[in-house]
């Protein structure tokens, strides 16, 4: 399991908001690798994304307020019980999964998840 940083942005929930933020970063060439689009959640916008400087300048430049946290990015292969095998090492020590979210592409052998857990530098040492 790999640490990462993802950003939560409070932005409005309205038409044209995610296309804007969207493409806005793919004006400098930043690479969303996930994302949530939630409005019930305090964040509405959850976004892995690289390079994060750059990221971080387009969201400053928006004038939307967000934070960063870490949380794992885990690419687990496309076969039943390849998630659980990894959420399992996570509840045998003990941490808990706040939320996770991710995706596969038809074809693809593995996909990738994003899991927000109440400690990921320990979450990060079981793999």
């Amino acid at each position: 399991m790999a640490l990462t940083s993802q950003f939560m942005i409070r932005a409005p929930h309205q038409p044209g908001t995610l296309a804007q933020v969207c493409s806005e970063l793919a004006r400098v060439a930043v690479n969303i690798t996930a994302i949530m689009a939630s409005p019930e959640e305090a964040g509405g916008l959850r976004i892995v994304a690289t390079p994060q400087a750059a990221a971080r300048a387009v969201l400053q430049k928006l004038g939307l307020p967000f934070t960063e946290e870490e949380v794992l990015a885990v690419r687990v292969t496309d076969r039943p019980g390849a998630l659980g095998k990894i959420t399992r090492k996570l509840a045998d020590a003990g941490i808990n999964i706040e939320y996770a979210y991710g995706s596969i592409v038809k074809g693809e052998s593995r996909a990738l998840i994003i899991i927000k857990v109440a400690d990921a530098k320990k979450a990060a040492d079981l793999v």
